[in-house]
């Protein structure tokens, strides 16, 4: 009896009782497909970290004032002293209304000194024209999805075009909105979504930020790093000399943070993937067990016809087999939808607001990523334990005496 022959015979056992064999491999199908799923989405939500911080250079630190420290020159002069930094980029930044052709668009307006601009985004580049210079307070540039129209695709602003920017503050407790016409220098390339939204926002010179936004210091900085290694030596030095007085926050550190917390949840979700193959593997055990208490005559018929003890463990393990490999194979089709439905509804459900005064929105999508590998492995982790689960029964029921199962009634 050759390998086919048995296959074919125990594939037609697993029909005559179609029903617990269904059963049984559905709870292979589930365990396989969660790890596939969880694997798929792991990887999506790691490429979704990476997008979100590459757009940012990883020497970079993010300051803030945080207590009733000033941002202001002579702060970024006493930082730049700091060993193992190489400059020193002061910003100011104002949620505004840009409006073009009577189209109005949302968008964070940021003053600094755009020369520094590639330091803090490395992978900013110009779709036409050029950085506005320091001595320039009338242009602007303007990421990519500002110059294009809110009802289309095409592009609404070209260089050389003049734009409103406005933006409302209250004095004593009335409201006052300010307004001025800038001159378009430059359209920035599309980058993507990021923790820093660059294709929503515009970059005008730090002296027309001060002056049109009223501002006598700034609002935050950037700190640049001679080296990604030196951030955390950098931030260790800053708290030491200014305490709390300063919010620090490392790109690098938070997306670590991020891949710590992400790994935990996912490696408790798939033990809990684990246990249901487990589960998959006691009913594996069962079928079989009952299987072999109902075909006891059959077993004791079939080796009389000539069936040795290993042909007749062959017959009983490939029931199994073919549970794992079925299982196994579904269940990882059925994981890799089941991945791509998650993101979906995620990227439906969950968008986080980057700023309280209207500054958008960054849209949560992830997409699944899956590794032939870990499908693969997966497949033979469910073949192998139904293998396992099934050896026993199927040892047991080579071992029956030929003579007594057919005196079996």
């Amino acid at each position: 009896m050759n390998i086919i022959e048995i296959f074919s015979f125990s594939f037609e056992a697993l029909k005559e009782r179609y029903v617990r064999a269904t059963l049984t491999t559905l709870m292979v199908i589930m365990g396989a497909s969660l790890i596939v799923a969880l694997n798929g989405a792991g990887n999506g939500f790691k490429n979704f970290v990476d997008n979100q911080f590459s757009n940012l250079g990883a020497n970079i630190l993010i300051v803030s004032p945080k207590g009733d420290i000033d941002i202001n020159e002579a702060l970024a002069d006493d930082l730049s002293e700091i060993e193992g930094v190489e400059d020193v980029i002061l910003s100011v930044q104002q949620t505004a209304s840009i409006t073009s052709k009577g189209e109005t668009q949302t968008s964070i307006v940021m003053g600094m000194d755009q020369n520094k601009l590639p330091l803090i985004f490395p992978t900013i580049s110009f779709q036409s024209g050029t950085f506005v210079s320091e001595t320039d307070n009338v242009g602007i540039i303007l990421g990519n999805e500002i110059s294009r129209s809110p009802s289309g695709d095409e592009t609404s602003v070209t260089v050389g075009q003049t734009v409103k920017v406005s933006y409302t503050r209250y004095m004593n407790q009335q409201p006052v909105v300010f307004e001025r016409t800038f001159i378009v220098r430059g359209v920035l390339n599309y980058v993507g979504s990021g923790v820093i939204p660059i294709d929503q926002m515009a970059f005008i010179s730090t002296s027309a930020a001060k002056r049109f936004f009223d501002r006598k210091n700034y609002d935050g900085l950037y700190v640049i790093t001679k080296d990604p290694n030196l951030n955390d030596e950098v931030m260790r030095r800053m708290r030491h000399i200014y305490g709390n007085e300063l919010t620090i926050i490392s790109p690098q550190v938070v997306s670590n943070v991020i891949y710590k917390i992400s790994g935990g949840i996912a490696l408790f979700i798939r033990i809990v993937a684990m246990v249901s193959l487990l589960v998959a593997s006691v009913g594996i055990i069962t079928m079989l067990h009952t299987s072999v208490m109902e075909r006891i005559r059959e077993i004791g018929l079939l080796k009389a016809l000539g069936f040795t003890n290993r042909l007749v463990l062959a017959v009983f393990l490939c029931e199994a087999l073919i549970i794992g490999i079925v299982g196994g194979g579904v269940g990882a089709v059925f994981g890799m939808a089941l991945s791509y439905g998650m993101s979906w509804m995620l990227s439906k459900g969950i968008s986080v607001e980057l700023s309280s005064n209207g500054g958008g929105s960054l849209s949560i999508e992830i997409i699944p990523s899956f590794d032939v590998w870990n499908i693969v492995s997966t497949w033979i982790l469910c073949i192998v334990l139904s293998v396992i689960s099934g050896f026993y029964p199927s040892w047991r029921a080579s071992c029956l005496n030929p003579v007594e199962t057919l005196r079996r009634e």
